[in-house]
């Protein structure tokens, strides 16, 4: 998932608001570049607006608030980025390692957005409840896509355990990856989200080694 950081957001001349999905597309764009490029406590309404070409009361006609705002630049960013993961492991093997590459990849992409966005502590604690709630239904579907994988190569399992099993997976790498953003400074996150997936890596090689053992009597 590449933004461009360094570009100078482009101005567009003052018109009034639209109801076509087309001006709301746009207006999730500018302001993808606007949280990234100023971070998301100094970017103001106000900046999005006249990067878009209205003035921020226009801006309340689409969305009541910057927070509401961002939650959607958050998940079209999320949609984009895991279907291109997805979609780039389609051609490996259905086995451990595309599920650890998965794992890994997926957790950058989350790691990359709160690190662009200049998200701090505090924020994440703050929109925690918004992330929630957005984060539901990509975990489903994540759930639904490690239990694809899994139900190739897992022996003697049904699919409500490879479901579970995907889920326990899935929770384990969260906390993992949360942890790791909330307790080192973000400036340095890249060394330490390295660490944490080894550590992970070796968690789920573990989990998945017992998981796919055949049960003996």
């Amino acid at each position: 998932m590449e933004t461009p950081t360094e570009t100078k957001i482009e101005k567009r001349k003052p018109g009034r608001p639209s109801t076509n999905d087309s001006r709301r597309k746009e207006i999730l764009e500018k302001s993808t570049e606007c949280f990234i490029k100023f971070g998301y406590n100094k970017t103001t309404l106000d900046e999005i607006g006249d990067a878009i070409g209205f003035n921020k009361a226009a801006l309340y006609y689409y969305f009541k608030n910057k927070e509401e705002l961002f939650i959607q630049v958050v998940n079209n960013q999320l949609t984009i980025g895991l279907n291109k993961v997805q979609h780039d492991l389609s051609d490996m093997p259905d086995n451990d390692v595309k599920i650890c590459k998965y794992l890994w990849n997926r957790t950058q992409i989350y790691a990359n957005l709160i690190r662009l966005t200049s998200l701090s502590n505090e924020n994440i604690l703050d929109l925690n409840n918004p992330f929630e709630e957005i984060y539901m239904p990509y975990k489903k579907a994540e759930v639904k896509y490690l239990s694809s994988i899994l139900s190739k190569f897992v022996q003697n399992k049904t699919s409500n355990e490879i479901d579970e099993f995907s889920e326990l997976v899935l929770d384990m790498v969260n906390s993992m990856g949360l942890s790791a953003l909330l307790i080192r400074n973000l400036s340095n996150h890249t060394q330490v989200l390295e660490n944490h997936n080894v550590k992970k890596e070796t968690i789920v090689k573990m989990l998945l080694k017992s998981f796919n053992c055949n049960d003996s009597k």
